[in-house]
């Protein structure tokens, strides 16, 4: 069992990723990851997540050129930041909520710039539209993490012609579902952007679970 989930007295690591998964407010996502910061990068290894390799993986093939302007949606501790500047990236501007997973990152140096944030939640963006040559994102959006509505901060935040790239579990049925359908289709039947690539199914996103590598283009 995990530091973490045995300190803030979650009987294992499934019950412990339940709870990470489960819909909440933006406050209480915000006191779960300042409590999960410290012990985060070691314990995500034990759970088997490997969303920020699978992600380095695919994001390649896009032919994002290496001077490009990113912001790293929900960065945390760094992860993906990591992956991309050991590609060569150096313009990766980092977006997060908690400021304790943002005071871990700071210490990677993959950064530039920090911006806290609680995205989908009504607030206005601290970000400027039109600022970045590519928005990503890896396993936050979506159940228990970013709503879907935030989808229509991330693209004022782009370019037009930039990408919107996330890796994500597939919503569940029900209303998360639902909500996931209508933003996407909102977005593209108002010429807000179009798919750029075909979503890709990656496999071994979380333990044995898959997810899908998406990129939206800002029209």
């Amino acid at each position: 069992m995990s530091n973490t989930s045995k300190a803030l007295g979650y009987e294992n690591v499934d019950t412990f990723m339940e709870e990470c998964l489960r819909e909440k407010s933006p406050e209480e996502a915000k006191k779960f990851y300042a409590n999960w910061a410290a012990n985060y990068d070691n314990e995500v290894k034990e759970v088997e997540y490997n969303g920020p390799e699978l992600f380095a993986k695919s994001f390649p093939k896009l032919n994002v050129p290496r001077n490009a302007e990113i912001i790293d949606i929900a960065a945390g501790t760094g992860a993906l930041g990591e992956k991309l500047n050991a590609m060569g990236y150096k313009y990766i501007d980092a977006l997060d909520g908690t400021p304790e997973m943002l005071d871990i990152a700071r210490k990677k140096n993959v950064y530039r710039n920090f911006c806290q944030f609680l995205m989908g939640c009504g607030y206005e963006s601290p970000i400027k539209d039109g600022t970045y040559d590519v928005a990503i994102s890896c396993g936050a959006i979506g159940q228990g993490h970013i709503p879907y509505n935030a989808f229509y901060e991330i693209i004022a935040m782009v370019k037009q012609g930039g990408l919107i790239c996330w890796l994500a579990n597939d919503p569940s049925e029900g209303e998360d579902e639902e909500s996931f359908k209508t933003v996407m289709a909102d977005l593209t039947d108002s010429g807000k952007w179009k798919v750029f690539q075909e979503p890709i199914r990656l496999e071994y996103f979380y333990r044995k679970d898959s997810a899908f590598f998406r990129v939206m283009q800002k029209l």
